[in-house]
């Protein structure tokens, strides 16, 4: 029992002496995915483009020792994705193109666990708040009917701007964060400025829309097969930046 104690004390004695609260802000650029296997295996029909979105937030955290802390912070999201896509216009040799976008407004609250000071890796979970959601269609001409998936008299050609499709996601989702960075000195023992690079990825489904606007239960635009693999889970990576204070 004494060795216990004596351990213990040893340990709680060494957390004490390194452990350190620091606060601060962050900004963040990423290169954003909504991930949904049904848009992915649609083939020219929805067709994914190179998005981007970002967060700006606060930070706290605490020290235990040199080397292992506990990070949480509140982050103010976005998260875009652009689709292109083009199907057949029958008795014609003309295709039917539309460009379109959905953006994702999110409150994130990651927990990350610390290793390293100067130079840390960090891992954790995140919490996930779907605040708002917009959908925005735009077709290159004005088409009459087309052919989508071999499926014929599609006619559902009206143009959609800032369409709020929020009912369509879930209010919240769970996932994993994972990075890496470093605290830069700007002066010593108290303001750092903090530069990284993190992923986050949403594993539980949103639900929500794919690129021509239609939830999973919209037949025939969505067979029931296809309903099976539709999940949404966004995926973000990218630079991040900030400055943090720590109190001695």
């Amino acid at each position: 029992m004494k060795k216990i104690f004596f351990i213990s004390l040893f340990v709680s004695l060494a957390f004490t002496s390194f452990s350190q609260f620091y606060a601060g802000a962050h900004f963040a650029y990423n290169s954003t995915w909504l991930m949904n296997k049904q848009v992915f295996d649609e083939g020219p029909e929805m067709d994914i483009a190179v998005s981007f979105g970002n967060y700006y937030g606060v930070i706290a955290g605490y020290y235990f020792s040199d080397i292992v802390g506990l990070e949480l912070n509140m982050n103010i999201n976005k998260i875009s994705q652009k689709y292109r896509g083009d199907f057949n216009i029958p008795f014609v040799d003309e295709r039917a193109y539309y460009n379109s976008s959905l953006v994702l407004n999110t409150m994130d609250f990651p927990l990350l666990l610390k290793l390293g000071k100067s130079v840390y890796f960090e891992f954790g979970g995140i919490f996930s708040l779907v605040n708002q959601a917009t959908y925005n269609k735009k077709f290159d001409g004005n088409y009459v009917i087309a052919v989508y998936k071999d499926i014929p008299f599609y006619t559902d050609f009206a143009n959609r701007e800032n369409v709020d499709v929020k009912e369509t996601f879930k209010d919240f989702g769970f996932g994993a964060v994972i990075g890496f960075g470093t605290n830069i000195n700007l002066i010593e023992d108290a303001l750092k400025f903090n530069f990284g690079l993190r992923c986050n990825f949403i594993i539980s489904d949103l639900e929500g829309i794919n690129a021509l606007g239609y939830t999973k239960d919209v037949r025939p635009w969505v067979s029931e097969k296809e309903s099976k693999v539709f999940k949404t889970n966004p995926l973000y990576l990218g630079l991040k930046a900030g400055l943090i204070y720590e109190f001695n």
